[in-house]
């Protein structure tokens, strides 16, 4: 035909119409940046009508594949991952797996304590786990700059044991605090072990006639000097310083003492026969028995706290143990000589220490005069048998003693700069020596403090 037909014009009319609408929609689609998607139409069906090209006028165009989203059929995406449906959770491959927590370090056999003569070695042999090639070191704490210094370094064994071997600085010093660190592994933590004091004594020798001797210091019980200190010896009446400490802890000191007996008739007593019978106080028998040194007023003690002499050595031994004392063994509340009575020098120093803790106690072995009159009128008169006290400055006690078997004996107390050193002579040959030794045990808390 050569004409067109109203048909054909009418299908002419709409495609310039659709040509028009892609366009503007392609325009669109530039001006707000997102990338244009064409739907082409073909007149007729698919199967014998071939694509013209020509996009269809209303078809909504199909939404772009989301960037590196997997395909539908489950081929891998442009960066390698694989297919299957879109999804913005990353796959289990994707995620690093979590780091395994770390377990404590332990460490067993660290000895915190140490004692050692500068003359010796201090080697401490530790096992760490888990085990392993561990590096542990040794760190030593500087006051001054109050630091932790690291002073030696080690290597476990598979097994995780080490002997730490402890640099020379402990011999220069009195006392000097140490740590010991145990580094991290890939699976454990770091270790920091609490503070490890270490001792120096006997840092220097002390020409001593006693058998034993001790320098403690009194707040911390740590001992500085020693001559035989867990020698276990007769002690005399350095005895009394248990009996007085027990009465004082288990008496009033206005309580009424009768005096039996048995107490007025001790051995080296003045009391007497006069006493027998006679009433004074639990006070006036403590002075009594500490600074003459009375047996009769630590026997009457005795009586009273524990209704016998029997039952107030078991209390005085129950006592000793409780106070850590491992080489004492009282039979008696004065100290004569009896067959297997006895203590040490560092036992001495333990009760000592105990004993000047109570107010009381401390402010007796203080004195060095007392008097006191009984209920019947019996007046008695006492001095201190130390005769350091008043004599030798910072000196605070404590108690003599002496038998034949004892030899002389002293524990004294002595304050300086601010602390309390108790020493301990057992032994000495005479009377005179037994100071001399004392001074100089004095002279070593003077050299080294």
């Amino acid at each position: 035909m050569i004409g067109e037909s109203s048909m054909d014009k009418t299908v002419s009319a709409l495609m310039r119409c659709g040509v028009a609408f892609a366009l503007s929609a392609v325009l669109a689609a530039g001006a707000l940046g997102a990338p244009a998607a064409f739907a082409y139409a073909a007149e007729g069906n698919a199967a014998d009508t071939p694509a013209t090209g020509t996009p269809a006028p209303d078809a909504p165009a199909p939404e772009a594949p989301a960037p590196d989203a997997p395909s539908a059929d489950g081929d891998a995406t442009a960066d390698g991952s694989g297919g299957g449906a879109a999804s913005n959770s990353p796959s289990a491959d994707d995620v690093p797996a979590k780091p395994a927590a770390k377990v404590a370090t332990k460490v067993s056999g660290l000895n915190r304590t140490i004692s050692k003569k500068p003359s010796g070695t201090i080697k401490d042999t530790i096992k760490v786990s888990p085990a392993g090639k561990r590096t542990v070191q040794l760190q030593l704490y500087n006051g001054a700059a109050k630091k932790w210094k690291t002073r030696a370094t080690f290597t476990t064994n598979r097994a995780g044991k080490v002997t730490l071997k402890y640099p020379a600085d402990w011999k220069k010093k009195n006392t000097t605090k140490w740590r010991v660190v145990v580094k991290a592994a890939d699976t454990a933590k770091q270790y920091v072990s609490k503070t490890v004091q270490v001792t120096t004594y006997n840092r220097s020798t002390v020409k001593l006639k006693a058998k034993s001797a001790v320098i403690m210091e009194a707040s911390t019980g740590q001992v500085f000097y020693a001559k035989a200190p867990d020698t276990k010896r007769q002690n005399a009446s350095t005895t009394k310083m248990m009996t007085a400490l027990l009465a004082l802890e288990r008496n009033k000191l206005s309580a009424p003492v009768a005096i039996t007996k048995q107490a007025a008739t001790t051995d080296y007593s003045n009391l007497g026969a006069r006493a027998i019978g006679d009433v004074t106080t639990v006070k006036n028998l403590l002075y009594m028995t500490l600074l003459p040194s009375d047996n009769g007023a630590a026997e009457a003690l005795a009586i009273h706290t524990a209704g016998s002499e029997k039952a107030f050595v078991a209390l005085m031994n129950a006592r000793a143990k409780e106070l850590g004392c491992t080489h004492t063994s009282f039979k008696s509340p004065h100290g004569l000589t009896r067959k297997g009575h006895g203590s040490s020098a560092r036992d001495l120093a333990k009760i000592a220490r105990v004993a000047l803790k109570n107010r009381t106690f401390a402010k007796i072995v203080n004195t060095k005069s007392y008097r006191f009159t009984t209920s019947r009128g019996n007046s008695y008169t006492m001095k201190t048998t130390n005769k350091l006290l008043g004599k030798t400055a910072g000196i605070r006690g404590v108690k003599t003693g002496y038998t034949d078997a004892a030899g002389h004996c002293f524990v004294g107390a002595f304050k300086y700069k601010g602390k309390t050193y108790l020493t301990v002579v057992l032994g000495s040959p005479s009377s005179d020596q037994r100071w001399s030794d004392t001074k100089a045990l004095l002279k070593y808390v003077k050299k080294y403090f």
